[in-house]
């Protein structure tokens, strides 16, 4: 999502619902964007702002006060408003706003220097980066594609999980995640960005006296072999203890997946012991070696 500006044609109208969620689902999380592609086929739509937070704000612009009254009339808006109130929303509120002035900033695009917030990693096989939003149907692609070769190794997935609006969600959550510390979702794309080769996914950052991560991932099937994992894994885990001060990074993998167990191995993973039943795993509940990479 990009910053909206157009002083240009001034003034313009808003309208904002901020909003503060009892629940925060994925149902919630479709919904809002079921939502928000409603608003983009009103007349007078002219784009929409979204962050979120311990409140949610949601802003959708527009070119007259008629757009923007209809808009917050909607039957539908209003619709889904109401059916929030019972599942969703401890509070919100729904406001109409007159923009009358408007001034804004752009960095220059810099050729030597990657200007962003987010890590951009070129490695000798491709880019590790976390996914701009326009990149989410890589990820619609890698997931599909490999669906066949990826189910025996992870949970199960409803429909649901293989849509484009949902990998859309789960790249605005990757990006959210690393702004607040949650975590990292490296992925590893070819070197002209348009093919994703390897996921890995580096949660539940606990920082104080453990300063500790899990670490899942995985690769496309006819990546394998070629060092693409280790080498996604290397840049990612120097990043993470360099730069994001992690220095116990935790991995878990089945008995049987011998080509995980090499991977961690290589890297100077340790083993640390066996869980029972530890994860459910394509509907059955699988052992795991546990293991951690200690950087201390």
């Amino acid at each position: 999502m990009t910053v909206f500006s157009s002083p240009n044609t001034l003034p313009y109208f808003a309208v904002l619902l901020s909003s503060k969620l009892l629940l925060n689902d994925l149902t919630y999380r479709l919904m809002a964007e079921k939502t928000l592609e409603l608003a983009k086929d009103q007349p007078g739509y002219l784009c929409a702002e979204y962050g979120a937070g311990e409140m949610d704000l949601l802003m959708t612009y527009w070119e007259n006060r008629e757009a923007a009254e209809a808009w917050l009339n909607h039957d539908v808006h209003r619709r889904t408003l109401s059916i929030g109130e019972s599942f969703w929303y401890e509070e919100y509120s729904l406001k109409l706003f007159k923009v009358i002035g408007d001034v804004s900033f752009k960095r220059e695009p810099n050729q030597d220097l990657h200007a962003s917030r987010f890590p951009r990693i070129v490695t000798k096989i491709g880019v590790l980066k976390i996914l701009e939003e326009a990149q989410a149907p890589l990820l619609y692609d890698y997931i599909n594609q490999e669906r066949r070769f990826l189910t025996p190794w992870e949970p199960l997935r409803s429909e649901g999980y293989y849509s484009l609006e949902t990998c859309q969600l789960r790249v605005r959550e990757m990006r959210r995640d690393f702004l607040e510390d949650k975590g990292i979702v490296f992925c590893l794309l070819s070197p002209n960005e348009d093919k994703m080769l390897a996921y890995s996914n580096y949660s539940n950052i606990i920082r104080g006296v453990f300063q500790a991560c899990n670490l899942g991932y995985s690769i496309r099937e006819s990546e394998q072999g070629k060092g693409v994992m280790q080498e996604a894994l290397s840049a990612g885990l120097e990043y993470l203890h360099k730069d994001f001060h992690i220095d116990r990074i935790q991995a878990s993998y089945m008995p049987r997946n011998a080509r995980s167990a090499a991977v961690l191995q290589k890297l100077g993973f340790d083993k640390e012991g066996v869980a029972r039943d530890y994860l459910k795993i394509n509907g059955r509940w699988e052992d795991h070696i546990l293991t951690a990479l200690v950087l201390r």
